[in-house]
Order: structure tokens, then C-alpha cells, then sequence
């Protein structure tokens, strides 16, 4: 009887544990279930680092496939597996697939330089061991037990495309950053750099029980809005994933001050509380400030 007692308390503290709360909490929330999971789909850029940053405190990240884009595989995946040692929890990154016709960008060789190398923290890219070949297995194994797989997609559809078909019905929601291809242009590089499998992603989000399309408003002006800064960063805590976060951000700040977006980072966001986003058009934005924004990312990449 005492043995069945400590196994009841036991599974009661880990549900609890594992438990998690919107960004602004109301009573009628209720915590989601620990067999709901959430895999993340990454072309490991460096808004995808923070986004993942600001995810793991919070959600059941039950693995991170990396997918050619910004990063390559073999560079993208290392570089991501060694971000995520920064933490206690350390989901399995998985290899995913490479566009068969990626664009030729003139700007792309020296931001895959930067994003394989965590914004230059690390001295040189390393080739990751995992093979792309062993995607469909590796992801099967990953969430085994999910009664619901959420999909974070940060990065192209090419891998997506190949495993959503056996996640099935299952495949709870999917969150895309960027818009859809309905909305899409030129400048949407997730899209663009896998027409194909782009167009291909409304087949295989059928099963889905839902699809959001997560953008930022649009700049106006001379000076970009929704955008990281080092004041931003300077704030996440200096142990663990943060930690990580925070010296690999600080590392070469030159690399994303001043041009890039809290693209992915408003994605994770939504995963987080989509309350926070009203609808526009075919995609959803934040309906809250960008001072508050980024308020909201701190605290959720310092919670762990």
C-alpha cells in the first residue's frame, strides 16, 4: 500500500510539475496535458535560438528537427544540439531535409556562417552525425506516448511535408512563422526557399486541427519595429539556457542590430499565448506594443 501511495504522489507532482500557464494567466485557464507535445521545426537562424530559448521554459519541446534554410543540416543541427546542452532539459535534435532547389541568395554564405557558429560564440561549425535518412524514424521514436504533437515551423516546409503524414491524426496545431502563401512575396524567406514544398504545405496540413500564420506588423518608416535589441538581451539571466542565449547574442552584436525582426521570436509567442495576437488578414500579428513584446520574451526565456 505504501509503494502505491509514493507512485500516486509521485505521478501527481510531475503532472503538476510539468504543468504550464499562459504569459497572462486568467481563471478559466487550465493547465495543458503533459502528453500534449510540441516539436520545433528550425532552419536554426538566430531569431530561431531565441525563440526556442523562449519556448523550453514553458512548453514540452519534445524535439527540434533542423531543416536547411538559414543553417545547413549538418552545421544547423550541431549548433542547435550544443545551444540546448545550456539547459536542464534537453530534447533530441533530429536531422531533417534540404531544399532540392534552394534559391541562390548573395547575402545567405555569411549569415549560415554566423548562425552555424551561435552568432561566432563557437569557433567553427561542426558537422552533425545525424543522418536526414533516419528523419521519419528518429521523429517517430521522439513522440512516442503524444496523444498531440504540435508544430512549431520556423524554417522551410521541406522536412514538414515528409513527417506530417505520419504524425497523422495527431498533428494537433501548427504555428508557421511568416505568412502563407496566399499572402506570401518575395521577402518571405521560409517560403521561397522551398517554393515547392510551400506549396505543397496545404496538403499536408489538412489533418492538422488548426494552422496560424504568426507575422509582425509591418515597419513603418526609417526605423524597424518588433525588433531585438541588446538592451533585450542584456536582460536574460547569465545561468543556463539564457545564459547561453545571452553570451552567444552579445557575442557579435552586429549581426542582427539594426535588420533583423523578432520574426520567430513572435511565433513562439503565439505557442505561448495566443492572446496576445488579434487577426490580420490570413495571419495573425501581436495586438500589444512592441515595448510590451519584448517584455513578454524576457520573462518567458528566464522562467526556467
Amino acid at each position: 500500500m505504501k509503494n502505491l501511495r509514493l507512485v500516486a504522489l509521485l505521478s501527481l507532482a510531475f503532472l503538476l510539475g510539468s504543468a504550464s500557464t499562459p504569459l497572462t494567466a486568467s481563471a478559466g485557464d487550465q493547465p495543458r496535458q503533459h502528453n500534449e507535445c510540441l516539436v520545433v521545426d528550425t532552419d536554426a537562424g538566430l531569431d530561431d535560438y531565441r525563440a526556442i530559448g523562449a519556448l523550453v521554459p514553458g512548453r514540452d519541446v519534445t524535439a527540434v528537427v533542423v531543416t536547411e534554410g538559414i543553417s545547413s543540416v549538418a552545421g544547423g543541427a550541431t549548433a542547435t544540439s550544443m545551444f540546448l546542452g545550456g539547459g536542464s532539459e534537453t530534447p533530441p535534435v533530429i536531422a531533417g531535409l534540404t531544399s532540392p532547389a534552394p534559391p541562390d541568395y548573395d547575402w545567405l554564405p555569411a549569415a549560415r556562417a554566423g548562425a552555424e557558429r551561435l552568432n561566432y560564440f563557437l569557433s567553427a561549425s561542426v558537422p552533425f552525425a545525424g543522418d536526414p535518412a533516419d528523419l521519419r524514424r528518429e521523429l517517430r521514436d521522439a513522440v512516442y506516448g503524444c496523444s498531440t504533437v504540435d508544430v512549431l515551423v520556423l524554417g522551410p516546409w521541406t522536412s514538414f511535408n515528409t513527417y506530417a503524414k505520419q504524425l497523422g491524426h495527431r498533428l494537433g496545431d501548427v504555428v508557421v512563422s511568416g505568412l502563407p502563401i496566399a499572402e506570401n512575396h518575395p521577402d518571405n524567406f521560409n517560403c521561397e526557399y522551398d517554393l515547392a514544398a510551400c506549396r505543397a504545405a496545404g496538403k499536408a496540413l489538412r489533418p492538422a486541427q488548426s494552422a496560424v500564420w504568426v507575422d509582425l506588423p509591418p515597419s513603418t518608416g526609417t526605423e524597424l519595429t518588433y525588433a531585438p535589441t541588446e538592451e533585450m538581451v542584456g536582460r536574460f539571466e547569465q545561468a543556463g539556457l539564457p545564459g547561453v542565449l545571452r553570451a552567444a547574442m552579445l557575442q557579435t552584436p552586429s549581426e542582427w542590430v539594426g535588420f533583423t525582426r523578432l520574426w520567430d521570436d513572435a511565433a513562439a509567442l503565439y505557442v505561448l499565448d495566443r492572446r496576445l495576437f488579434a487577426r490580420q488578414g490570413q495571419h495573425v500579428e501581436p495586438k500589444i506594443g512592441e515595448d510590451r513584446f519584448r517584455e513578454l520574451l524576457i520573462r518567458a526565456t528566464n522562467a526556467g
